[in-house]
């Protein structure tokens, strides 16, 4: 298996792990030290950041739809699942915000992180 299909499984995993935890029920959601639109920033920075580096800079945009399309999908589901959980439109905002800051910051040279990965394991880059 090469180093590109791990890192494309690992952000795949990355995405259905926030994804268990946007839709868990309120009462079950682990505490953080954080604030929700803090981490609502985070989780897709970090999502952003991962996928820049594995496509080229010309399909960032779809990066950017995707995660944005995610976290719009993630509103309305908490909106509809009436389990301590409620839609907030300042989500959204926070999770573009997020991916948006991760795709500067990737043009900046976050996006070489695989490169550098997979140097760090001794591997040959994809």
């Amino acid at each position: 298996m090469t180093l590109n299909r791990v890192w494309w499984i690992v952000g795949f995993m990355l995405v259905g792990v926030v994804l268990f935890v946007c839709l868990l029920p309120g009462r079950d959601l682990p505490s953080t030290l954080l604030n929700d639109k803090a981490n609502h920033f985070i989780a897709h920075f970090v999502m952003a950041a991962w996928f820049a580096g594995l496509v080229p800079r010309r399909a960032w945009w779809k990066v950017f739809v995707g995660l944005a399309a995610l976290g719009i999908s993630i509103e309305i589901a908490q909106g509809l699942m009436h389990e301590g959980r409620e839609a907030d439109p300042l989500d959204v905002v926070a999770n573009c915000t997020g991916a948006l800051a991760a795709l500067g910051a990737s043009r900046l040279g976050l996006s070489r992180w695989p490169d550098l990965a997979a140097w760090a394991l001794g591997r040959k880059a994809a």
